[in-house]
């Protein structure tokens, strides 16, 4: 396998878990046109996989994790970076509402799938000298949002991940960062009440909600070759929201 660096995205190889809708179908599309070798991943569907350079993953199944890596390892001829968009909303409700059951699937979805999607692909990349990873958090992560109690823990546990991996690949050429979005048009937004739409639209300086292209090109550059110097982040997509 061709373990060079590479100096531009174009020939970076790419895996994007979460690539069925939103802002992993964009991120990959993204990836593509800038001439990027990518793998898409998602939970398999009468849908998905359905496209060439397409597999299925489950991010919460250690063993489905490892052996699509492999897959996209393979089939790329080596694997530099890695886009983790997988996670559900759950449940829009109360503390006092939400099961035990529904906290610890959302927690397990969202926070222990990227841990293992980081256990999968972390050790090769510092074997390579070079490598980027990238999980999705949430506004909600830096917040915490009402009626969202298991979504806002799980979205900030990722934080504390990506600032504990990346201290711990430091030294290997490995960056580990978080996109933390707002409130961006897709499919698992659209499953916010109307009447949280409306609020959190209030809160957002530029009166507007992001878009799923905004985020791709976001992404694009913190996994690009040039994006070198900057580990442990969480990258603010919240029209001004939250800028820290």
């Amino acid at each position: 396998m061709n373990h060079q660096p590479p100096r531009t995205i174009a020939e970076s190889r790419c895996l994007v878990v979460g690539a069925a809708s939103g802002i992993g179908h964009a991120t990959a599309g993204l990836l593509r046109a800038s001439g990027a070798a990518v793998v898409g991943a998602d939970l398999p569907s009468a849908t998905w996989p359905a496209e060439p350079g397409s597999l299925a993953m489950d991010v919460t199944d250690q063993h489905s994790v490892a052996a699509g890596v492999v897959a996209a390892t393979e089939d790329m001829g080596g694997l530099d970076a890695v886009v983790n968009c997988a996670g559900i909303l759950g449940p829009v409700a109360s503390a006092a509402a939400t099961s035990v059951d529904d906290f610890e699937r959302i927690v397990r979805i969202n926070l222990t799938g990227a841990f293992i999607v980081s256990q999968a692909v972390l050790p090769a990349m510092a074997a390579a000298g070079y490598g980027r990873l990238l999980h999705i958090s949430s506004t909600a992560g830096k917040e915490g949002v009402v009626n969202m109690p298991a979504y806002s823990a799980s979205k900030a546990g990722i934080l504390g991940l990506v600032k504990s991996l990346a201290k711990e690949f430091a030294t290997f050429g490995v960056t580990v960062n978080a996109l933390a979005p707002g409130n961006v048009v897709t499919p698992l937004f659209a499953e916010v009440p109307a009447a949280q739409q409306k609020e959190q639209a209030a809160r957002i300086p530029m009166g507007r909600f992001g878009t799923p292209a905004e985020a791709a090109a976001l992404i694009e550059f913190i996994i690009s070759p040039a994006a070198s110097y900057t580990t442990g982040f969480v990258f603010d997509l919240s029209g001004g929201r939250a800028t820290y």
